[in-house]
């Protein structure tokens, strides 16, 4: 083996002869390399040749509150960007955990589902022959480990492309807030798609809890890269390609996420105090927020009965840079439109999807959409259904395994935020053979310059930047470039220097469209999200993010009447969609939006404030409307009722897209604060207990009560003149203490 220089050299090389990885703590470097980057290349090319070639064994143990983030550990103050001021005496961050649970939706070709048998190897290989795919799965994130029932939970949707993880840094910062500001003890539970069951992380799981990125390397990429499987592992990731490996896919329609959705609101509501349940969605999540909330899940033959609205179940909705929807246009929706949803749902679009060719309704007849009537002659609808793909992407530039390479990358800062580069950039054994070079499918990283773990995170998702400027949905404030020292790339964040403005984007707009607008702000802490972009079981990112099942009732929004009401008002299609109750949607609503993302005005909430129903909530007063004026002050900026009419929107200048879910609590911040409020004005709670010695219960103790209450204590009064103080058998003195505080310095908790 080659001989490198210094105390890295060395320690790399013991850590090859001993099998093992031995601890060393680096330090993060933010603005100035400097002397620390040299051999940094020739270090990191003998670990990734070296390492993944070792024997397995045990590493060495941490010690707790040694200020270095062991294996075994998720923080260890001062290193604790897992979750900045909530690291425990052990080391471990509040108590995160993933649940899966079963389902109403069950997609007729879905493993699980009845009559279907698992054939696909890659399914079994990841699965086993009895995979169930009719789960819904969350994130529940606690306070602390306590086993109490919270006051109140809220669920929360990812949007396009996105996983359960991004909601960790908003989660953390609402439960130790909620409890400090309002005595509200809050869970939020973050959703994951079904879709989430595909990624297969098994070995991404063992990298983590290891600290290796360089067994996420080989689980992920070895086979390209020619590296020996390492002996920790069984085999190597699976990856589902769009059609024939997933052609269930197409059974998962938006009905079907609601389903999901509902099974874990009815878990919600079985713990929460009150039912006090939350739902929200974040971009393309408000969207499955807003239909979940419309849906009536009365699914009976017929599709008539009693209807069983999902807003019914909610205290109120959260919209996270994203409208929600519309029921606009739906007395309009075509005969063609529903044809065309009931020939995708009966089969075609399985069969579209699984051939990657057109499909009448029978899956299996070839037709086009020209010759269609005669084509798809004696089926009904004689539909032809054109293909598409199972789950979505952004061509040449993310895909499965993009987002899988990210969750790989970000295990390396588990040893390494912003020292050296990035291993997935690195040659293994020979020049070129490095998995962005090897992997076709990742070939888009190339435009990444060679960098550190924060460089290759800032530089994809800075909203400054080229990549997100045209890719919005990824986009956050997360710092600039720092300098490059020996050809790497270094990243500088809003806490380690000031960091160079962004163009002002110019006034507030009065007009739309709207463009975004305002000052550059600084709002997201990128050590804290790269940390939720693998931590746990969940992640930052959805590889799989639906497309085809979604797209069986496309052309129809928030009203699906037309399809799903029994004839004569509609085709009695209850089991594609039943999209009903929106103008029913009576709870509160609280919409936030960044200036520099996608909902960077108000307006953008106009249309689900315009179809939902008034509120009647005990926090409105009946009678303000949703949208009080669309026109003024101007049309971007609309007058909405506020909490009266139970529709709040919050602007946060100058924050990207995802900011909104990603953003430290400073004063630019317009999300934390409000959403608290919201929560705890709309939850339902424990009737206070009555304060000591209020005779006439008006909240006060006066001079004459005290007197009543010691008559009463000494049994010269009957009960019946201060009945609150006879709940205590026998009256105590601590109770008569506690009565002579409440008259001096009000009703509040004292010794009873």
């Amino acid at each position: 083996m080659p001989r490198l220089a210094g105390s890295a050299g060395k320690s790399l090389r013991r850590a090859a002869c001993n099998g093992r990885r031995e601890k060393k703590k680096i330090e993060p470097v933010f603005f100035d390399g400097g002397n620390a980057m040299r051999h940094t290349r020739a270090v990191l090319l003998i670990a990734l040749v070296v390492l993944p070639l070792r024997l397995a064994a045990a590493p060495f143990p941490g010690v707790c509150g040694n200020g270095d983030l062991d294996v075994g550990e998720q923080c260890d103050s001062p290193e604790d960007s897992a979750c900045p001021g909530h690291c425990d005496s052990g080391c471990q961050c509040p108590p995160v955990t993933t649940i899966d649970i079963p389902s109403a939706g069950k997609g007729a070709h879905t493993p699980g589902s009845p009559g279907v048998t698992v054939t696909n190897p890659k399914l079994l290989a990841q699965l086993g022959a009895d995979a169930d795919l009719n789960q819904a799965r969350y994130t529940r994130y606690r306070l602390d480990a306590q086993a109490l029932a919270p006051d109140a939970i809220l669920i929360l949707v990812p949007g396009f492309e996105g996983g359960a993880g991004n909601f960790q840094v908003l989660a953390q910062e609402l439960l130790q807030r909620a409890h400090d500001d309002y005595d509200l003890r809050l869970e939020v539970w973050a959703f994951d798609r079904r879709t989430n069951q595909l990624e297969d992380t098994l070995g991404l799981d063992l990298a983590e809890d290891l600290h290796d990125a360089f067994l996420a390397q080989n689980w992920l990429f070895g086979t390209e890269l020619s590296l020996p499987l390492d002996p920790r592992l069984s085999r190597r990731a699976v990856f589902y390609n769009p059609q024939d490996d997933v052609p269930f896919m197409a059974d998962w329609t938006n009905l079907v996420f609601s389903q999901d959705i509902d099974a874990v609101v009815e878990a919600a509501r079985a713990v929460a105090k009150h039912g006090n349940v939350f739902l929200g969605g974040h971009s393309a999540g408000t969207g499955f927020t807003a239909r979940y909330a419309a849906t009536d899940f009365n699914l009976g033959a017929g599709c008539a009965g009693t209807p069983q609205p999902g807003y019914a179940k909610l205290r109120g909705l959260v919209l996270l840079e994203g409208g929600g929807g519309s029921s606009a246009g739906a007395d309009q929706i075509s005969d063609e439109t529903l044809d065309r949803a009931i020939a995708r749902f009966d089969g075609g679009l399985f069969g579209a999807v699984r051939d990657n060719a057109p499909r009448c309704v029978d899956g299996t007849t070839a037709c086009t959409v020209a010759s269609e009537l005669t084509d798809c002659a004696g089926q009904v609808p004689p539909r032809c259904t054109p293909p598409t793909t199972a789950y979505s992407g952004v061509p040449g530039i993310l895909n499965p395994r993009v987002l899988a390479a990210s969750e790989a990358t970000a295990i390396q800062a588990l040893e390494d935020l912003n020292t050296f580069q990035s291993v997935g950039q690195l040659d293994v054994g020979a020049p070129g053979n490095n998995a962005i070079a090897k992997v076709p499918d990742i070939a888009s990283l190339g435009v990444v310059p060679p960098g550190t773990v924060m460089a290759g995170f800032g530089t994809f998702l800075n909203k400054n930047g080229p990549i997100a400027a045209a890719l919005s949905f990824v986009a956050m404030s997360i710092g600039e470039p720092g300098p490059t020292v020996d050809g790497i790339l270094f990243w500088k964040d809003f806490l380690h220097g000031p960091i160079t403005p962004g163009p002002d984007r110019g006034p507030p707009p009065t007009a739309l469209p709207a463009a975004t607008w305002g000052r550059d702000t600084q709002a997201t802490r990128i050590d804290r999200v790269i940390f939720s972009f693998f931590l746990g079981a969940t992640n930052f990112s959805d590889w799989y993010y639906p497309q085809a099942g979604p797209s069986t009732t496309a052309g129809i929004g928030l009203d699906s009447t037309k399809l799903s009401a029994p004839p004569p008002l509609g085709r009695g299609r209850c089991d594609i969609e039943n999209l009903t109750q929106a103008a029913h949607v009576d709870i509160p609503v609280i919409g936030f939006g960044g200036s520099h993302g996608l909902a960077p005005v108000p307006a953008a909430f106009a249309a689900f404030a315009q179809s939902i129903g008034p509120c009647t909530a005990p926090s409105c007063d009946g009678e303000t409307p949703r949208l009080v004026d669309a026109a003024n002050p101007n049309p971007a900026f609309p007058t909405f009722g506020d909490v009266a009419g139970g529709f709040e929107v919050y602007i946060s200048e100058g924050f990207a897209h995802l900011d909104v879910v990603t953003a430290e609590p400073t004063a630019d911040n317009q999300v934390i604060d409000p959403l608290l409020a919201f929560l705890a004005r709309n939850s339902q709670r424990d009737a206070a207990p009555p304060c000591p010695g209020d005779c006439n219960g008006d909240g006060e103790v006066s001079i004459n009560e005290l007197i009543t209450a010691l008559n009463v204590a000494l049994g010269a009064a009957p009960c019946s003149v201060c009945p609150v103080t006879c709940e205590q058998d026998p009256i105590s003195i601590n109770y008569l203490i506690a009565a002579v505080s409440a008259a001096l310095s009000g009703c509040g908790d004292g010794p009873v």
